[in-house]
């Protein structure tokens, strides 16, 4: 039993991580496909990609299986706060603000989902883990301070404000899913959420139908790779990683995504990574390694 237990903790240490990796170059993917479709557009197609990416997957596994009522609502709850709203509110704020306070805005994630936890959970709240979570924003701030400094400014108000709705959407979303993890599995539950996300989304883009076209090859090679990896599969691992390792541990690992953003940049565009950079990414590290640590 205790070789099962460890088993499951390091493929969902995996995904944790693959689901980083593919998000860490989704903020890229998306910019590149601002310029030529509207932000709930962009969402909204992916979502249709990756919808049909687990459509397959649930026919090929006969997955399928009926859900409640009651947890139709929540389904859909979920898929408004973390699919629709999120993306609907980080796409719009990423046109408004610079992506350094993005990046410093989701790494509160963890405090946010560490306190909600306890007042609605009863977690108990450890020195280690409040200490853990700092370290890892400390070590966020020293990654993406280099590439460009914080503007708290008015003019980039309104595209923070808008990425603070998206991660307060996360929050939500993540709670909800506490409770229906424990009745579906984390592919059925993924599939019917990205799914049902589709529909609700409809309202968002309407206004936005005029301004559709034709994509070009590069944005639509990145928009195929929006829905299938940073929705379809990314969504899946994360998932499945909260019901393992729960909603705190998970969302700390987000604050990855500046340190996979950063190396990318040094592999793929040979960009030079800082000796404070270096460090940052250490302490981030390091404190995703004494969370985990029992």
């Amino acid at each position: 039993m205790q070789t099962k237990h460890k088993k499951e903790y390091y493929i969902s240490l995996i995904f944790l991580l693959l689901s980083v990796v593919f998000w860490g170059y989704s903020f890229i993917s998306t910019k590149v496909i601002l310029k030529e479709l509207p932000p709930a557009s962009i969402a909204f197609f992916r979502q249709i990609i990756a919808s049909a990416t687990l459509g397959i997957w649930l026919l090929c596994t006969k997955a399928f299986s009926r859900i409640s009522l009651k947890h139709m609502g929540f389904i859909a709850i979920s898929a408004l706060f973390g699919i629709v709203l999120y993306f609907v509110f980080e796409n719009n704020g990423l046109k408004f603000t610079s992506a350094s306070n993005a990046s410093m805005i989701v790494a509160s994630v963890p405090v946010f989902t560490l306190v909600t936890e306890a007042l609605f959970y009863k977690m108990k709240i450890t020195l280690k883990m409040v200490i853990c979570v700092l370290l890892s924003i400390a070590g966020v701030y020293f990654v993406i301070s280099v590439n460009g400094s914080l503007d708290l400014s008015s003019s980039t108000l309104l595209g923070n404000l808008l990425v603070i709705g998206a991660m307060a959407a996360w929050v939500i979303y993540t709670m909800f899913n506490k409770s229906l993890t424990k009745s579906y599995s984390t592919n059925l539950l993924t599939a019917y959420q990205i799914i049902t996300s589709v529909f609700i989304f409809i309202p968002f883009v309407i206004p936005e139908v005029k301004q559709w076209k034709m994509l070009s090859l590069m944005p639509m090679l990145n928009l195929i790779y929006l829905g299938v990896f940073c929705s379809a599969f990314a969504y899946f691992f994360y998932v499945y990683a909260s019901k393992r390792l729960g909603s705190t541990v998970s969302a700390a690992f987000l604050n990855l995504i500046p340190v996979v953003s950063v190396v990318s940049g040094y592999l793929v565009l040979g960009e030079r990574i800082s000796l404070i950079q270096a460090v940052g990414m250490g302490i981030v590290i390091l404190s995703l390694f004494i969370l985990n640590k029992k």
